[in-house]
């Protein structure tokens, strides 16, 4: 019978040396995780009341450092719910619209308006007396018709609109022109327009 035949490697014990990290260079930042000694390539906030404050670590780490991050860490289930409220409109201070006048917040805001721009040609100062706005409702687009046929411009007061209807039924009726009708058509416009202002509470 013949022998078995049985493998033998020729290679018994093969060891690989497993990658060494990359040490930082003297002139590169080290990461700040304890025992590494790779290059800071990652900047991390220290915690939630120091995000302008930064570790330094090689991604690995960073990815570490940000699986176990927790924002909201030591507060309360109350205090998560405000902050998070809060964050809708930016973390600044609101007030109702029905106590607006009423709120100290409002006050301070209204009186300090000024301070947020510069204003060198005083276009916002006090000097001037504020400009009365018109409480008369804006003209329909008869009345406008009617005082431009009457030859006004804006909007006219109801003496204006009487005294030039009266000048204008003087100067286009037939008896003050010799009996010529030519200027007839005017003269009803003009009436009509006078019309319309007059039952509009223009004339």
């Amino acid at each position: 019978m013949a022998t078995q035949f049985k493998y033998r490697p020729k290679f018994r014990d093969i060891r690989v040396k497993p990658p060494q990290p990359e040490k930082a260079k003297p002139s590169e930042r080290r990461c700040e995780w304890a025992g590494c000694v790779r290059t800071a390539q990652c900047r991390a906030p220290k915690g939630p009341g120091q995000l302008r404050e930064f570790f330094w670590f090689c991604p690995s780490h960073a990815s570490e450092y940000n699986r176990a991050w927790n924002f909201f860490e030591g507060m309360s289930a109350s205090e998560m719910k405000a902050f998070q409220e809060s964050a809708i409109y930016g973390h600044r201070p609101t007030w109702g619209f029905k106590d607006r006048r009423r709120s100290d917040a409002a006050a301070r805001a209204g009186a300090d308006w000024t301070s947020g721009f510069t204003d060198p040609f005083g276009l916002f100062g006090d000097d001037e007396a504020p400009v009365k706005k018109s409480s008369a409702p804006p003209m329909s687009r008869l009345q406008r018709k009617a005082v431009e046929t009457l030859g006004l411009t804006g909007r006219p007061t109801a003496e204006q609109v009487r005294e030039r209807y009266r000048t204008m039924i003087k100067r286009l009726h037939p008896d003050a022109n010799g009996g010529d009708r030519s200027t007839e058509d005017q003269l009803q416009a003009v009436i009509r327009a006078y019309q319309t202002l007059k039952t509009t509470g223009m004339g």
